[in-house]
């Protein structure tokens, strides 16, 4: 009885899929165990190389010269994923690069460490085809990216950067980009750093540290998240509808708006919890004079959600809160989440907060999401 070999008969395509989800030794090893399969990995639209299973760069590099030597030159690459987990070299990283951008590669992702600012090439920050671009500096050195020009992709539209610092323009000359995300992040030597960007729509700030200001020129902006971030203050165009405030570790300085301009938020959430080593009750008037300050600045808001760290700490000082007229008059929902604290029964919203935030909408409808209750069996 012969068994139907079903593997053989996969169309090309579907083949290319499952050996993007290894790297490319990996998939050049599999190709080898099928005569049906044998070239098939010359073909691969996709470029999956890490070094984690070579001894050596060297080998590493001999490896990836040999699989792009023979590989077929008429494909073009849509995505490639380069992976270092020891040192970096130049020549070797500029190879990979230019072939793929030489192949019109739309999606790069890289993954490598740093110990100086010089470890990548620049042509690695140049692409008139790419769209989508991650870079992650996986070391305890951050990366510093201090080029005499921006990065050059006209053609990006979406660029996730982790781990770096900046000590310049950047994303200026990347005129179709929509989505950035910047991740465990630093601005240095800048007095005001600015995030110029004709097209973006959606930015994440996360983990960064800016003593100064962030002034961000992106007419088109409309959802903004920020989480942990250091930034003395942060300017941010009038369009936006979206704003996401999340901070673990207060009190300290929370990020201030250096502009009172927001004529369309739609949603906007507020998280802020303790630190551990913060006592669990008192609260200080400085932690509730920032918090109003940034609410201020929020109110032209549609539906507003706040943890119950932040009412808990505001509503301890209803002498402040009467020292501020309720500027809340789009307010169609607010929501207290209590949902992560442990004591939520005992967290009390004075009346003097209520004011605040609904006088100006009495028709305003007021939820709390409470912990969930686990049944026992």
């Amino acid at each position: 009885m012969m068994v139907e070999d079903r593997l053989s008969s996969l169309p090309d395509e579907l083949i290319h899929k499952i050996l993007f989800c290894y790297d490319m030794k990996f998939a050049v090893q599999t190709c080898l165990l099928s005569s049906r399969w044998k070239l098939v990995w010359t073909s691969l639209p996709c470029l999956n190389f890490s070094s984690r299973q070579f001894h050596t760069l060297h080998k590493f590099s001999k490896f990836v010269t040999h699989v792009l030597s023979h590989r077929n030159h008429q494909i073009e690459v849509s995505t490639a994923k380069l992976r270092f987990h020891a040192g970096v070299n130049q020549d070797f990283v500029r190879k990979i690069a230019e072939y793929a951008f030489s192949h019109n590669v739309q999606q790069l992702t890289v993954f490598g460490p740093s110990s100086c600012r010089h470890v990548y090439p620049s042509c690695l920050f140049s692409s008139q085809s790419l769209k989508h671009f991650t870079f992650t500096c996986i070391s305890y050195t951050r990366l510093l990216i201090a080029t005499e020009a921006p990065l050059d992709f006209p053609s990006l539209t979406t660029l996730n950067l982790c781990n770096i610092i900046l000590s310049s323009d950047v994303f200026s000359k990347c005129i179709n980009l929509k989505n950035l995300t910047l991740e465990d992040f630093c601005v240095v030597d800048m007095e005001v750093f600015e995030i110029i960007t004709p097209q973006l729509s959606n930015l994440k700030l996360i983990d960064g540290r800016c003593s100064n200001s962030i002034n961000v020129i992106a007419p088109q902006l409309e959802n903004l998240t920020v989480i942990n971030c250091s930034i003395g203050y942060l300017s941010a165009p009038p369009r936006l509808s979206s704003f996401c405030y999340t901070f673990q570790l207060w009190p300290c300085r929370l990020v201030q708006f250096s502009n009172d301009r927001f004529h369309s938020l739609n949603k906007v959430t507020i998280y802020l919890s303790k630190s551990k080593d913060y006592p669990p009750v008192l609260y200080k008037e400085e932690d509730a004079r920032m918090i109003i300050n940034m609410l201020q600045h929020l109110h032209s808001v549609k539906y507003l959600t706040l943890d119950a760290d932040s009412i808990e700490c505001i509503s301890s000082f209803p002498d402040l809160l009467s020292q501020h007229s309720s500027r809340f008059s789009n307010l169609i929902c607010l929501t207290i989440d209590y949902s992560k604290k442990k004591d939520a029964l005992t967290v009390t919203m004075s009346s003097e907060a209520r004011n605040f935030f609904l006088e100006k909408s009495p028709s305003a409808t007021f939820t709390m999401k409470l912990p969930k209750v686990h049944s026992r069996r």
